[in-house]
């Protein structure tokens, strides 16, 4: 019997308040006092580089001169703070708002990625996902589009969008506002306020992929659902290249005016409250908007993308492709019966717990007791602190994890909705290659009402103290959406199929590889040196009926594709 394809992780990238998520960019901020000198001079440099700000180094200045002149400006304009709200009106919103909060994780500086291509009035959310793709293609160090036009543009996936919807001033507030403001809509709006706009731009004007696309939105889970649907494709064998992510930009008056009035949200009056409270002094923190496990006013909103380039072990060797890891299961699981839609459910214990037995299943019980750790949602409310933390104390308890690293990334980042799990990715991804850990900075302690049994909180930015290679991410949405995964190392990857490939097959996979490595660096350093260059090719190769040669067994195209149509359930057995 042949064993189920492994959806290994070949790259990822996207743009996020800590900047470029590529060569764990976004990670040397958010565990930044961690890191070496040089890892700190290439980040600062990266960021300035994103935003086009090298344009103001001096004639007789370096810049390396110019980064570490930056440095402290660089980490004032990243990661959680008070919102440039001037900016953001201007670019993005239709009318003035007095916002209730002014703290959230914005992008870095005034960065604004529909700048950068020929964008023609896009939500920032697809801006961000334009430049996000290029990114995860960066990371990669190998060229993805040909290898999708190599491996067949019709068999290919892509999932990915956003949770909420598309909300500034060219999508959906643009839409609902311009009639009481005595404005015309665009024709555009309407269409722009998909949430699946995401996958179809990438489809359209990146890969031209003619595979399967689409969304599977679940609130907070989003990211999740979209990470299951394309490991669930490789799994299944219909294919062995998928793109999965999200992009949410949801610093806009509508979100703000949403989350006000269902509580859920901190706002400046509360901020200012809780730290009365805490004996915090009167002038409001912003970087410490966002306190999850500790005591809180509410979640932070935040904007980011993020994108993983998913393929089978197969193609994965074929290509020499550079494996970072892999994820073998997405636990979905519905809240069921309960009071309130917002409120809390059963659900997440069932994805957390067979998250654990996952692990225990592939990778034994000393892996899941030594070498895991959790990313959890962690959204800086009162109630989630509760929830969250009595299903991974009880878990812990349960399979006999002593002492369990815990954290999470919304500290830092604000609460990107749809993405959210994208950022825990990356965050995952970058915390077992590194072995640093984000910790959540904001909170002096762990609030009372939490559950600590059994779980290590980090409370600051530290190293693990034992080699970790499973993060497990955990993802509780509005509505009763839950997902967890277990993200696995590159090593822990590597030991799965070692036992299925040769010594041979690896050593002919190595030796490609040891070219995109090599790729890989020349790629860093155009991220730490330039700006990301957007792939977005509007009108090109576009084909009407009469450039299509249609047969029974395959449809050929005047820009030299062959494709091949064949009935998946050729040999399936349904009498």
């Amino acid at each position: 019997m042949s064993k189920t394809p492994i959806p290994c992780i070949v790259g990822f990238g996207g743009v996020t308040p800590a900047g470029r998520a590529s060569h764990n960019l976004s990670h040397t901020r958010i565990t930044y006092d961690l890191e070496s000198e040089q890892n700190k001079k290439d980040y600062i440099k990266s960021v300035l580089s994103l935003c086009n700000m090298a344009d103001e180094i001096g004639e007789s200045q370096s810049f390396d001169k110019f980064a570490a002149d930056k440095e402290l400006e660089v980490l004032q304009n990243t990661l959680v703070r008070k919102i440039d709200k001037e900016f953001i009106r201007e670019k993005f919103w239709c009318y003035d708002y007095e916002l209730p909060a002014n703290g959230g994780g914005q992008l870095p500086f005034r960065l604004n990625p529909t700048e950068y291509y020929a964008s023609r009035q896009h939500p920032k959310a697809l801006g961000m996902a334009v430049m996000g793709i290029a990114d995860a293609f960066s990371d990669c160090g190998f060229d993805v589009r040909k290898t999708i036009d190599s491996y067949g543009r019709d068999k290919s996936g892509c999932f990915a969008g956003c949770a909420v919807m598309n909300m500034d001033k060219f999508s959906g507030d643009g839409l609902m506002s311009s009639h009481p403001m005595g404005k015309r809509a665009s024709s555009k709006t309407i269409s722009f306020t998909l949430p699946e706009m995401t996958a179809d731009f990438i489809n359209a004007y990146v890969t031209g992929s003619l595979g399967i696309s689409g969304h599977f939105i679940g609130a907070c889970a989003t990211s999740q659902y979209n990470m299951n649907a394309g490991v669930e494709l490789i799994k299944s064998g219909k294919s062995e290249l998928v793109i999965v992510g999200a992009s949410e930009a949801i610093i806009m008056p509508p979100a703000f005016i949403g989350f006000d009035a269902m509580g859920a949200m901190t706002t400046d009056k509360r901020l200012k409250d809780l730290q009365a409270l805490l004996g915090e002094g009167e002038e409001l923190d912003y970087t410490r908007y966002c306190r999850p496990f500790g005591d809180n006013a509410g979640l932070v909103v935040g904007e980011s993308s993020g994108f993983a380039i998913l393929m089978s072990d197969r193609l994965a060797l074929e290509t020499g492709a550079n494996i970072r890891g892999c994820i073998l299961n997405v636990n979905i699981n519905a809240d069921g019966n309960k009071k309130s839609i917002s409120g809390p459910g059963a659900g997440n214990y069932f994805s957390v717990g067979k998250t654990f037995q996952d692990i225990e299943e592939v990778f034994g019980e000393k892996v899941l007791k030594e070498n895991s750790a959790f990313i959890a949602h962690g959204t800086g409310t009162p109630l989630n602190r509760i929830t969250e933390s009595h299903i991974l104390s009880t878990f812990a308890k349960e399979f006999g994890v002593e002492s369990m690293p815990v954290t999470s990334l919304k500290s830092k980042l604000g609460h990107t909705m749809g993405t959210a799990g994208m950022d825990q990715l990356w965050g995952a991804l970058g915390a077992m290659e590194t072995q640093n850990c984000s910790g959540i900075c904001t909170i002096p302690k762990i609030a009372d009402d939490v559950f600590t049994e059994n779980l290590d909180f980090y409370l600051k930015d530290q190293a693990f103290d034992k080699q970790k290679d499973i993060v497990m991410i955990n993802s509780k949405g509005f509505g009763g959406n839950n997902a967890t995964a277990s993200v696995a190392s590159a090593n822990l990857t590597m030991s799965l199929i070692e036992k299925r490939y040769s010594k041979t097959d690896i050593t002919k996979w190595e030796a490609k590889r040891e070219t995109v490595l090599e790729n890989r660096k020349v790629e860093k350093e155009k991220a730490i040196n330039g700006s990301i260059e957007p792939i977005y090719e509007f009108d090109k190769d576009v084909l009407d009926l009469a450039d299509l040669e249609v047969k029974k067994n395959h449809i050929k195209t005047s820009t030299g594709f062959n494709y091949k149509l064949s009935s998946d359930l050729k040999g399936k057995d349904f009498t």
